[in-house]
């Protein structure tokens, strides 16, 4: 039997989102990107990412335990969990630097702690800035599956900069 399947998406160039979210402020273009008006950053477009919650220093994403993103063990790779749980520490500081700056990920500790099961059903990912600085911000969160029980849990340290240009 094969079962070999496929899975598309479309993206828009970084460089256009770049140039969508230049001079706004920090909220407006997360939650531009939330509704729709801001194109999505192209991993959060493959991922299928959803942006629930958007608040200063607070965020929530969901996205489905695509079957694609499986490892061999036949679960969702840890990769994909860790990088959920990356988008959402970011953006919680994000949500909270001066305008025209940006925050980028230094360290990264995520423990994982169950699989997620490639079942299509949400994992859910809920992250909160814990303090933001002048060159530094840092965030905790957690990833939850559609039944609510701890896939991942981390931290994260980001480098508080200045845009180029």
């Amino acid at each position: 039997m094969d079962t070999l399947s496929s899975y598309t998406f479309t993206w828009t160039d970084p460089r256009e989102l770049q140039r969508a979210i230049a001079g706004k402020p920090q909220m407006e273009w997360i939650r531009g990107i939330m509704n729709g008006d801001t194109p999505a950053p192209p991993l959060g477009s493959a991922f299928g990412y959803v942006c629930e919650l958007a608040e200063p220093g607070h965020i929530i994403f969901s996205v489905p335990a695509h079957a694609w993103a499986s490892n061999p063990a036949g679960v969702v790779h840890g990769g994909f969990t860790a990088t959920l749980l990356d988008t959402v520490l970011t953006l919680a500081v994000q949500s909270k630097v001066p305008d025209g700056r940006m925050a980028t990920t230094t360290d990264l500790h995520v423990h994982l702690v169950r699989p997620a099961l490639p079942d299509g059903r949400l994992l859910r990912a809920e992250a909160t800035a814990v303090h933001v600085g002048t060159n530094l911000g840092t965030s905790e969160g957690r990833v939850t599956d559609a039944a609510g029980r701890l896939i991942a849990h981390g931290t994260g340290s980001f480098a508080v900069i200045s845009l180029p240009g």
